[in-house]
This record gives C-alpha cells, structure tokens and sequence, in this order.
C-alpha cells in the first residue's frame, strides 16, 4: 500500500497473477476512522513479462484527500532487473500536496544489489529527493555487506545523509555491525 493508510472501513484487494501482471488496490472512506479525514484510495500494478525473465515494472498511485487545501496525490513508477547474481533498480517518486503553500517532493532513487554466493551478498543504494520550495535537495547513499554461515550471520551497512529534508548542513550518518545466532 503506497501510502500506508489503514485503519477501519478499508477495503482491500490483490488480484491473482495473470500473464505476469498483478494489481493491487485500497480504499478507505471516512466513515469515523481517525486514521483518514475524508477517504483513502490507492493502486498498484506490477508486470514482469514472462518473455524477459527478471524483469519487474511497477506503477502505483494514491489519492488522499485529507479536508481543504489538504489533499495529497502520490505517484511512483520502477523497474528493477536480475540477471543471476545480480539486481539493478530504479524508481521515481512524486508527492503533490493541494495546500496553499506547496512542498510538492520528487525523489530518484537506484540501487544494485550482488550475490556474491550463498553466503555472502552487497548491496549500494542512493537517492535524490528535490523540494519545491527548497533549492537543496536531500541526498541518501548506503552500503551494506551480509554474511551468514549455519545458523550465524553478520551484517554490516554505513549510510549517509546529506542536507536531510532539504535543509543545508543537516547531515547524519550511521554505521552498524550486527551478528546473529539462531538456535
């Protein structure tokens, strides 16, 4: 669900797979429900044609509409490809607001991911995300390795992040190590 609503009153329904396309849909009316002021509607539809095997397009929509000058509208589109050992991905994102004053956000966002082999995989992400009424736009960057053997793993990732909600020098990073024993 794109925009995460829930709550009570809410229907939702995820169509079985057909010739590799499956849809996926939610709607919400007020009916009470703190989670909404007036109603909820999302949809989705991924597609991954069964004559290019790893391939994944996806497309999902939300319409939220939250009382005057209130109204949010959200799209998002992707693609992500494997090949064997390895997963490519990109997606573009794009949040209008309705209210007087805008903060309308459009974010692209790419990562690569390799499985080295059973035990051991990599992945690298960033994104970009410009705010209508900013001129400098957030930047996200991280990295994370897994490694796992039995029942133990470890795990580590670093990320970063540059002018975080669009605002100059807030900056933060972090760094963790973690290992896992299952019994």
């Amino acid at each position: 669900v794109i925009g995460g609503g829930g709550g009570n009153n809410m229907f939702i329904y995820t169509s079985p797979t057909v010739s590799g396309a499956t849809f996926k849909m939610a709607y919400q009316n007020d009916g009470g429900a703190a989670a909404v002021s007036d109603s909820y509607m999302d949809f989705a539809i991924a597609y991954s044609p069964e004559a290019v095997e790893g391939l994944t397009l996806g497309y999902a929509s939300r319409d939220k509409d939250m009382g005057t000058n209130l109204d949010e509208d959200a799209d998002t589109m992707y693609i992500k490809y494997a090949f064997g050992p390895l997963t490519v991905g990109y997606q573009h994102s794009e949040i209008d607001f309705a209210a007087t004053t805008s903060n309308d956000l459009e974010t692209d966002a790419f990562g690569v991911s390799f499985q080295v082999n059973d035990d051991l995989s990599i992945s690298y992400g960033e994104s970009e995300t410009e705010a209508e009424t900013s001129t400098t736009d957030q930047e996200l960057e991280g990295i994370s390795i897994a490694y796992s053997m039995g029942s133990m793993s470890i795990a580590a990732h670093a990320n970063e992040g540059k002018n975080i909600a669009n605002q100059t020098d807030n900056e933060s990073t972090h760094t963790e190590i973690s290992i896992n024993f299952a019994f």
